[in-house]
């Protein structure tokens, strides 16, 4: 079976947006921590101190664009300083997320 290859498509991020991309990537990266693998994906706990729910939302609005392959997910409850982000896709999604998201 062959595997699958995704491919993310950078110029769906104007020229003008992708600093701000490339800030918010960053952002969310340092914001994750306990990532629990799930079968066509992972979750990751979102630090609120760390990136905002708004910073984290721009985010998901500018990373479905270029990654349309991708489902992203985002759950909020109570008063917490933290939310958990679901990143899931088809089959073979989960080498392109380990690769983008390590486990830390």
């Amino acid at each position: 079976m062959e595997k699958p290859i995704f491919a993310c498509d950078l110029l769906a991020i104007s020229t003008a947006e992708r600093p701000r991309y490339k800030q918010l990537v960053q952002r969310v990266r340092e914001a994750m921590h306990q990532r629990e693998e799930i079968p066509d994906g992972y979750t990751f706990r979102l630090d609120g101190v760390a990136v905002t729910l708004t910073e984290t939302a721009e985010w998901m609005n500018m990373e479905r664009l270029c990654c349309p392959f991708l489902t992203l997910q985002l759950c909020v409850s109570g008063n917490g300083a933290g939310w958990v982000l679901t990143l899931t896709g088809p089959e073979g999604i989960k080498p392109l997320l380990d690769a983008e998201f390590p486990n830390r």
